[in-house]
């Protein structure tokens, strides 16, 4: 099996205008998703499209469609793709908030053909980008409002490892030539069973919540840093699509 789940932290580092470092236990789902009706049969606290403790909905991914693979597949326009994992965020008792999720777009003989980074903000929006090639690194310009202390004249670097016994992500925001801010996703693989999703509810209660949560917090925190402001600009929906 695929799935599976991480277990690891998560580093926020910006630098300007002033310093602001935290880090934070987090707990993420890897799932193949061809191998969700099979884990809705074996995980007890885990429904596909269904209320449980746990929950992975379609339409909480792209435009809400009925399935998220065949949204992944219809954005990356890619016929040589057959498999489509994600890290990502599930609900936990209704409850979800993805700031992103990554799929990791596989063809028939396991070579990674691109990624799909799914960008979310608290406002409801959502914009995937689709990342081509190999990688392990890509870069594209912002085009999704996030935080109101940055600004859209930046970029995003990425770079990211396969999901093996660990699985780990780095975003830089790159404003001219400085890098104002990095984040940091590292965790190590646990089998999904019922005592292993069992424990993680527990030691990781509310997983989603606790990241919004601390999103606001560290907006607080800033604000009473002064850090200067940016108001939202009108949302543009759509895709981008960049090389490696």
């Amino acid at each position: 099996m695929k799935s599976a789940l991480y277990e690891g932290t998560l580093m926020h580092a910006r630098r300007t205008p002033v310093k602001n470092v935290f880090t934070y236990p987090v707990s993420y789902w890897l799932l193949d998703l061809d191998e969700l009706p099979e884990l809705d049969v074996r995980l007890a606290l885990f429904s596909h499209n269904r209320r449980n403790v746990v929950t992975f909905r379609d339409s909480d991914h792209f435009d809400g469609g009925p399935s998220a693979k065949d949204a992944v597949l219809e954005l990356v326009a890619d016929p040589s793709v057959e498999r489509v994992v994600v890290l990502t965020q599930p609900r936990v008792l209704g409850y979800v908030f993805n700031p992103v999720s990554f799929y990791w777009c596989y063809r028939a003989d396991g070579s990674l053909a691109c990624m799909v980074a799914e960008l979310s903000n608290t406002f409801g929006e959502r914009l995937p980008e689709v990342l081509r090639g190999p990688g392990p690194q890509y870069e594209h310009d912002k085009r999704l409002h996030v935080s109101p202390f940055f600004g859209l004249d930046q970029s995003y670097e990425w770079a990211f490892s396969q999901p093996t016994d660990s699985v780990w992500s780095r975003i830089n925001v790159r404003e001219g030539s400085t890098k104002p801010f990095t984040a940091v996703l590292h965790g190590r693989r646990r089998e999904l069973t019922n005592a292993s999703v069992a424990r993680s509810l527990v030691r990781y209660p509310l997983m989603p919540l606790q990241v919004t949560t601390l999103i606001h917090r560290q907006a607080v925190s800033l604000w009473l840093k002064h850090v200067p402001f940016h108001h939202k600009p009108a949302f543009v929906p759509g895709e981008g699509s960049v090389r490696g």
